[in-house]
């Protein structure tokens, strides 16, 4: 059961008394702290473990029924705490080998690099397309228009904007042939009829 410290010191709490809230603070924070890092071993993580045991304990003050001591309600959430974070690093450590296992027989790392200016020959090759063409490339690529917008918009047959789209993309496959994989990401990412 509550002693009566406890019982008047959490039912000021529950009314809301700040003072009682730092109170209990001040007198648990450093054991707390030191009993989390016992679970996790490290003392960010285990300070980290401590304020969330306090944010909840005030968010929840109204509902919460405490049958111990105030004492042993924050020492025993403080352990739950540490059995949910280090469940959750064990998750996140053997996500981690999983990937470093699944990339160990990688020998082409090219995808995760841009070859070097590619953004301006990009640029280039799309200031080279016929005024309307580029016009109406732009519009699908950056304004994310569909084909009906475009031809709304620009006062032209849905089936024109299809043909100059068709076009621009072969024109851009050839000035770009050498980066094939890039002009498909392109062509997918303008499909939007």
């Amino acid at each position: 059961m509550l002693t009566g410290d406890d019982r008047q010191i959490f039912e000021a709490i529950k009314r809301d008394d700040h003072g009682a809230y730092q109170l209990v603070f001040q007198e648990y924070y450093r054991a707390m702290t030191a009993y989390a890092f016992r679970f996790v071993g490290n003392l960010t993580d285990s300070e980290n473990i401590v304020q969330d045991v306090f944010l909840r304990l005030w968010q929840k003050r109204k509902e919460l029924m405490i049958t111990t001591s105030l004492q042993n309600y924050l020492f025993r959430s403080v352990k739950n705490h540490c059995i949910n974070h280090i469940e959750h690093e064990k998750i996140k450590t053997g996500y981690q080998a999983l990937v470093i296992k699944n990339e160990t027989d990688r020998t082409d790392y090219s995808e995760f690099f841009l070859e070097f200016g590619l953004m301006k020959k990009i640029e280039t090759a799309i200031a080279a397309l016929p005024p309307k063409r580029q016009e109406i490339f732009r519009l699908a690529r950056e304004e994310g228009l569909k084909y009906r917008e475009i031809a709304e918009k620009l006062e032209l047959s849905v089936k024109t904007v299809e043909a100059q789209m068709t076009l621009a993309l072969k024109q851009l496959r050839e000035s770009l042939r050498e980066f094939k994989n890039l002009v498909i990401f392109f062509a997918v990412l303008i499909k939007g009829k």
